[in-house]
Formats: C-alpha cells, sequence, structure tokens
C-alpha cells in the first residue's frame, strides 16, 4: 500500500489518543500486527517510557532539592554560629549534590518540553501503519468471507438437493405402504411390518 498522508496535526485536531492504551485499538491490533506497525509501536512505546522517567526523576530532584536546601541551612547554622568546622565537608557534600540537581533539572524539562512533540508525531505514525493494516485486514476477511460465501452457497444447494431427496422418498413409502394395505389389510401389514421392519426402526 502507498504512503498515507495525513493534513498536518490531525491527531490534535481529531483528538486522536495515544491508540497503543486506547481499547479498541488495543482488541483490533495488539494481535494482528505488521511489521510495520510493530515498529512504530516499540518507538511510541519508547517515548512513553522515557516520558514517564523524566517527570518521575523530575519529581525525585525536586524532592531532594527541598531536602538538601534545608539540610545546607541547617549545616550553615552550625558553621557559622557554632563554629562547627565539622560540618563543613558535609556542607560541600550537599553543596555538590545540589549543584549537580540544579544542572540536571533543565536537562530534563528540556526533556520533558520536546518529549510531547516527539509522541504527537509517533502516535501519527502508529496511525499511518495502523490504517495501512487495518485495510489488509479488511481485504483479508473480505476473501475469507466471500469463500464461507461460496461454500454457505454449495452446502445449501446440497441441502436443497437431499431435502428434495427425502420428500421423493418419503412420498415413495406412503405410495408402498398404501399399496401394500390396499391388497392385504391392516392386520397382515402389521405382522410383516415387525418381521421385515423391526431391525431399521421404520413403521
Amino acid at each position: 500500500m502507498k504512503d498515507i498522508k495525513f493534513e498536518d496535526n490531525i491527531i490534535k485536531r481529531n483528538k486522536i489518543p495515544i491508540l497503543i492504551y486506547t481499547p479498541e485499538w488495543i482488541q483490533l491490533f495488539s494481535n494482528f500486527q505488521s511489521r510495520g506497525l510493530r515498529k512504530t509501536v516499540e518507538g511510541l512505546e519508547a517515548l512513553l517510557a522515557k516520558e514517564k522517567a523524566c517527570e518521575a526523576e523530575q519529581k525525585e530532584l525536586e524532592k531532594r532539592k527541598k531536602i538538601l536546601m534545608n539540610k545546607i541551612l541547617y549545616i550553615s547554622k552550625e558553621i557559622n554560629e557554632d563554629n562547627n568546622t565539622e560540618a563543613i565537608p558535609k556542607m560541600e557534600a550537599a553543596q555538590k549534590e545540589l549543584l549537580h540537581i540544579n544542572e540536571r533539572l533543565p536537562i530534563l524539562l528540556e526533556e520533558l518540553e520536546t518529549l510531547p512533540a516527539l509522541i504527537n508525531e509517533q502516535n501519527t505514525a502508529v496511525l499511518k501503519e495502523t490504517i495501512k493494516r487495518a485495510y489488509d485486514l479488511i481485504k483479508e476477511h473480505k476473501d475469507d468471507a466471500e469463500q464461507c460465501q461460496k461454500e454457505i452457497n454449495v452446502i445449501r444447494q446440497r441441502l436443497g438437493e437431499l431435502i428434495k431427496t427425502k420428500v421423493e422418498m418419503e412420498e415413495s413409502v406412503n405410495k408402498l405402504y398404501s399399496f401394500v394395505h390396499g391388497m392385504i389389510g391392516a392386520d397382515e401389514m402389521e405382522k410383516l411390518d415387525y418381521s421385515y421392519l423391526k431391525n431399521n426402526g421404520s413403521k
């Protein structure tokens, strides 16, 4: 199938959610992915995992930053007011860690700002591959349905022939019974039925 082209920003404009999280997509495609669809899904999963990891790291660093700032204030008081020189290494370690956090947080924030656009772009790629796969499956299922219909037609024709044969046989049985009944009567016929038909499950 040729490449699918959408108008710009179709995901946002049509309010299309993250496809791999939607129940309908999971039901229809999670077990019927083409190679191209699987590749785009893996790319989307990687971006979503990265976003989640960045958010978790940001939250943890901000929490740690508050702890360090309180710690530095406390140690600073010990050094300045209590002349506790033994607290200086602790101060230096806390300041070093805080510096690292202050350097890391802007990088995380920048990533978190750029990731939504990348996720949107990758979700669009998943949408394109999903549509391609949908049309492949539609064709396959239509072909299967047509084949089933052909088999149904054959079975229906055979069933009609069998019903016709059954009706003809039943009519023949009734005519034969009527003939024999007219010749010998009911009593004699009952005896003959027992002798000739008792093992056949018939009259």
